[in-house]
């Protein structure tokens, strides 16, 4: 029997452009056990587990044994992630902005970067209940509908962003990751130590690696879509393909040319259907 997956997008409500990129829904089974490799970015995934749970390994869990949850948070990561389930699985992914992580989720960014955590560690009452509904909801458009209005709730009342951060992370997104560090730090009249400070707050990570991140999310689109490893190179601001290389192996783990081939990293890959 072969493996049989549905994959279903939902649009989140106007009001939550700027906190939240997208809904998905995946549906898994007949298969055999999967491990898959998620690769760094500068999002805030919430799973909502309907099913029977997920491994979920960092750096840190190399020759030990990995997590196991069901609904989870997991903050921005510099390095790869390794994510599993049993071969039966079916879940709504939540991917949060990271400045509409800190707001949505109102702890520090700092707390989950390179971490992955039990919803309720995060949302408490809130997660636990969400999950609930979530799970007795009778299909997918009730299921987005539900989280659409715990979202828009909990955003009324959420502080609002650092207007530093919002405005540098833009400048680095925009720039591909290129724009100096220490400019936007000059220009924002903060020191290092405040600007670095900031951005754990805000994103959970400093802003050179944010910067890092944000390049290699460029780098790996341009991959995926079939570029020349030399060409993308240029085009995303390293050095030559060398840099290029050690980069993609720190942060990812793989090679450009395995990147390229087809590491994918989340269902928005392949979306077949929506709600």
């Amino acid at each position: 029997m072969g493996v049989n997956i549905a994959l279903v997008a939902g649009t989140p409500h106007p009001s939550l452009r700027g906190v939240v990129l997208r809904y998905e829904g995946l549906t898994s089974h007949g298969g055999k056990p999967v491990v898959f490799r998620e690769l760094p970015c500068t999002y805030v995934p919430i799973i909502i587990d309907l099913e029977d749970g997920w491994t979920v390994a960092h750096r840190e869990h190399v020759g030990a044994a990995p997590l196991r949850l069901r609904s989870f948070v997991a903050g921005v990561t510099d390095g790869p992630v390794l994510v599993g389930h049993a071969g039966s699985a079916r879940c709504l992914q939540v991917d949060l902005t990271a400045l509409g992580a800190r707001r949505i989720l109102g702890v520090p960014m700092g707390e989950l970067a390179n971490r992955t955590v039990p919803i309720e560690d995060v949302l408490g009452a809130l997660g636990d209940g969400l999950v609930q509904r979530i799970g007795e909801a009778a299909g997918w458009r009730e299921r987005f509908a539900i989280v659409d209005a715990a979202l828009t709730a909990r955003l009324r009342a959420a502080p609002a962003v650092d207007a530093g951060v919002a405005w540098s992370l833009g400048r680095i997104q925009s720039s591909g990751g290129a724009v100096a560090i220490g400019e936007l730090a000059t220009d924002l009249g903060w020191s290092h130590r405040r600007f670095i400070a900031r951005y754990r707050d805000s994103v959970g990570l400093p802003p050179k690696r944010v910067s890092r991140i944000v390049r290699f999310e460029h780098v790996s689109a341009r991959l995926r879509s079939g570029a020349d490893l030399a060409v993308a190179a240029a085009e995303c601001g390293y050095f030559d393909q060398a840099h290029l290389a050690r980069e993609v192996r720190e942060l990812a783990g793989i090679t450009p040319t395995e990147l390229r081939a087809g590491a994918v990293n989340s269902v928005q890959d392949s979306l077949v259907g929506s709600a």
